[in-house]
């Protein structure tokens, strides 16, 4: 991204612009140069100075810029102040308490959905723990599901009056008794009336694409242990099992067409890595005639690229739904399910998954096995 200075810009101008490329992808601002291309250059000496004085003071978190100065045909004088993407966003003007991101050519302040996912990026904010206002406990969490994970998963055997304070302790509820995010998604009683981006979309189509008949088709919106599981079941439901003889163990070797441990930890992955702060889309899997593919709503956490991603490296972006699921035995411990899977198809001899990613969501795509 490119924006133009000239060299009468007000301090606020130029603060605003920096802000906005490092809450998105970053790039250079050419001071010197009029919107509508004349260069004009710059003849203060202490220009330098200045945008280092604004990156330091009037931003923040501060910043220390990439400073170029380039001599034009016309043997003006163009400075060039380039912006990497942030690490430690959300960045704001200080002084205004204002923050901006870019979009196409213009710099805007973002909505709240764009900011809470800033926060997310900048690992100053967990949005599974936020709080459902009104939502209370005693009306809204299954105390019967949250009852036995106590007891089977965290070994605590929980009196009727401890309830409220053992969810507390484990970040289901508030200290008002408001159920989070996280509790609500996983022990909670009709979950998408207050969050209608929960659950799965599960879709077998008859052909290679999305204009073919849909063969099969479930929704599923309640807690995600269930949904996890419901979807393993729609996967097996529409999907075969090859036959092949083994003659030295004479024995016969059922091969399915999509490995049931691929399919759980996929799943798993998607449910706690997803962006819950995303309100318009839910998970969706999606089986055709060749394929499986997995969508999850926000791409890899901040500090995540796919190469680290895939050598082992773990970042929860929901670390209480993450524990919680691992509590459960559905994610590996040790973080290495996506290893575990490349390690698998490369061990067979198999097309390894196919992992996109793009501003606002990660797709996997498994090739059918035994096509």
């Amino acid at each position: 991204m490119v924006e133009f200075k000239s060299a009468e810009f007000r301090n606020e101008s130029l603060a605003k612009e920096i802000v906005a490329f490092l809450n998105t992808s970053g790039g250079s601002i050419f001071i010197g140069i009029e919107d509508d291309g004349v260069v004009t250059g710059v003849k203060d000496n202490g220009l330098e100075e200045r945008i280092i004085n604004i990156c330091r003071n009037a931003v923040t978190p501060s910043l220390i810029p990439e400073i170029y100065f380039y001599n034009a045909d016309s043997g003006e004088t163009v400075i060039e102040v380039k912006i990497e993407k942030g690490k430690n966003k959300p960045y704001k003007i200080s002084n205004a308490n204002r923050f901006y991101i870019r979009a196409g050519s213009v710099s805007i302040e973002p909505t709240n959905e764009e900011l809470i996912r800033m926060f997310q990026e900048g690992q100053q904010l967990h949005f599974e723990v936020g709080i459902l206002p009104g939502v209370a406990f005693s009306e809204y969490c299954d105390l019967v599901r949250f009852s036995e994970y106590c007891k089977n998963q965290r070994k605590i055997e929980v009196e009727l009056e401890e309830f409220s304070q053992i969810a507390n302790n484990f970040d289901v509820i508030d200290e008002n008794k408001n159920m989070t995010i996280a509790g609500m998604l996983l022990f909670g009683k009709k979950i998408d009336r207050y969050l209608p981006q929960a659950g799965i979309q599960l879709f077998k189509y008859s052909g290679t694409d999305k204009i073919s008949d849909i063969r099969d088709h479930q929704e599923e919106s309640g807690d995600m242990i269930s949904c996890i599981e419901n979807a393993e079941k729609f996967v097996r439901n529409n999907s075969q099992n090859k036959a092949d003889f083994n003659a030295e163990e004479t024995r016969r070797v059922d091969t399915p067409d999509y490995e049931p441990f691929v399919i759980r930890e996929l799943l798993a992955n998607a449910f706690a890595h997803r962006d819950w702060s995303i309100f318009g889309q839910k998970i969706r899997l999606e089986i055709y005639d060749d394929r499986l593919e997995l969508f999850s709503p926000g791409k890899l956490p901040n500090s995540i690229n796919l190469t680290r991603a895939t050598n082992g490296v773990s970042f929860y972006r929901n670390p209480l739904i993450a524990q919680i699921l691992k509590d459960y035995g559905i994610v590996d411990k040790a973080g290495r399910g996506l290893q575990k899977i490349l390690h698998f198809f490369k061990s067979k001899d198999l097309s390894v998954p196919i992992f996109e990613e793009d501003l606002f969501s990660f797709k996997t795509i498994l090739k059918k096995r035994n096509s």
